[in-house]
């Protein structure tokens, strides 16, 4: 009568097939665990602030918008600069809790790209939105 049992050598590779499944589904757990904590992280526990520029004022308007630590706002990094129409307005995420200052031309119903207001600090009071309206 023939036995049901495996034999040694099919034994053997049975365990090792097995042993292999648990290896790669432990892996892909782990992987899949790495990336989802890198993109909570990313999304959610990092700083992010939204900032909005409206224009209800001027029929058109030139602004700029930086963002940084620098004394000298010309060194920071420019993250916006466009002209907005009447009605308008730009939203844009700054990261990291950034200074935010912009500026804009100073007559906007004549712009010239070149005489700007000086720069003013965005007061988002370390909200996570913040308005700009009519720069």
């Amino acid at each position: 009568m023939k036995s049901l049992a495996p034999t040694d050598a099919g034994h053997t590779n049975w365990i090792a097939i097995q042993r292999t499944r648990v290896y790669l589904w432990a892996s892909l757990y782990i992987v899949l665990m790495l990336a989802l904590y890198f993109i909570v992280r990313k999304s959610y526990l990092e700083y992010n602030s939204s900032i909005s520029i409206r224009n209800m004022r001027w029929h058109r308007v030139h602004v700029q918008v930086r963002k940084g630590f620098n004394p000298d706002p010309g060194h920071n990094k420019l993250v916006f600069d466009q002209y907005l129409a009447l009605g308008q307005s730009r939203t844009f995420t700054i990261d990291d809790g950034d200074d935010i200052m912009y500026r804009r031309d100073v007559d906007p119903d004549h712009p010239d790209g070149v005489h700007f207001t000086n720069w003013a600090y965005a007061d988002c009071a370390g909200s996570s939105a913040c308005s700009v309206d009519n720069p």
